[in-house]
């Protein structure tokens, strides 16, 4: 079976448990202190901690915003401002939907109307796309980032929901360099 690694830019990308306890970290308490003590300057009040924590146990207690999500990512310079979470999906594929092109999977699971749709190379896929769509929420239209990588056997996508166009803009490159960093194992 195909699968995958992601080597996400640590500078960027913090990766959000989706269960506990993980790695060390018994419950997610004790990870949000352990992310508020890594993120906050040395010098930064208490209350900035408090804050920091409280961001990141709200994140990492939310649902992913589709089924399936298997890893997910908090874009670091988004603490403190609008969140930029990024979603990663992979599902194995057998022959039928192998077949199909790329482009059939732009608006699984998310529907919308595609902003820009475009092909990206080199990534470790057979063929890639970057699309941006975007998606009616209840009474509102958010920006929905799809990166689609397809191989013989694997659909892997690397989703960033947001309501805010310009924090999606500035974490373009990370965004990016997060899907370019996925390699695919044999």
């Amino acid at each position: 079976m195909t699968g995958y690694r992601v080597l996400p830019d640590q500078a960027a990308w913090l990766t959000l448990p989706l269960e506990f306890p993980w790695k060390d970290f018994v419950d997610d308490v004790s990870w949000a202190a352990e992310v508020a003590d890594d993120r906050a300057v040395a010098e930064a009040p208490a209350a900035v901690r408090t804050a920091i924590a409280e961001s990141a146990l709200t994140l990492v207690r939310a649902e992913p915003p589709l089924p399936g999500v298997q890893e997910r990512f908090w874009w670091l310079p988004s603490i403190g401002g609008s969140v930029v979470v990024a979603h990663l999906t992979a599902v194995e594929l057998d022959e039928s939907l192998g077949a199909q092109p790329l482009e059939s999977f732009v608006f699984l699971g998310a529907g919308g109307m595609i902003q820009n749709i475009i092909e990206v190379e080199g990534t470790a896929f057979d063929t890639a796309l970057d699309c941006v769509l975007l998606v009616a929420v209840e009474d509102s239209t958010i920006a929905l980032r799809r990166l689609l990588g397809r191989t013989a056997r694997m659909l892997l996508m690397l989703d960033v929901f947001v309501d805010d166009g310009g924090a999606l803009h500035e974490a373009q490159h990370d965004i990016s360099a997060l899907f370019t960093s996925i390699e695919v194992v044999h």
